[in-house]
């Protein structure tokens, strides 16, 4: 389990997940709440637009046993740059992962 101390509400993360814990791979948003049994994140999107964050419409509640890992942007970090950039960049990486056929198993 993961210390709780070390993600905090209103943080930003870009959630990695085990295989087959949810429809997709990463998860970008907002912490908005963090217990001993996982992270409550708020879906959000840069909106270039706007120059802003944008899409605060549902939460996906993420138990710690299911989070393979996560990039993380505390508050001192820059906001923009994690969501317009790096986050996306991530969840690409990762879902390509996962897009690459698996190595045939050896007779």
């Amino acid at each position: 389990m993961a210390k709780t101390s070390a993600i905090q509400p209103g943080y930003c993360v870009a959630a990695y997940l085990m295989p087959d814990s949810a429809p997709e791979y990463c998860y970008i948003g907002i912490v908005e709440a963090v217990d001993e049994y996982g992270i409550l994140l708020n879906l959000v999107h840069w909106d270039d637009k706007l120059d802003m964050l944008g899409g605060y419409t549902e939460s996906i509640f993420i138990p710690w046993m299911n989070i393979n890992s996560m990039l993380v942007s505390t508050e001192v970090q820059p906001t923009r740059r994690f969501m317009a950039d790096r986050a996306p960049r991530w969840k690409r990486e990762i879902e390509a992962i996962y897009k690459k056929p698996r190595a045939a198993a050896k007779k």
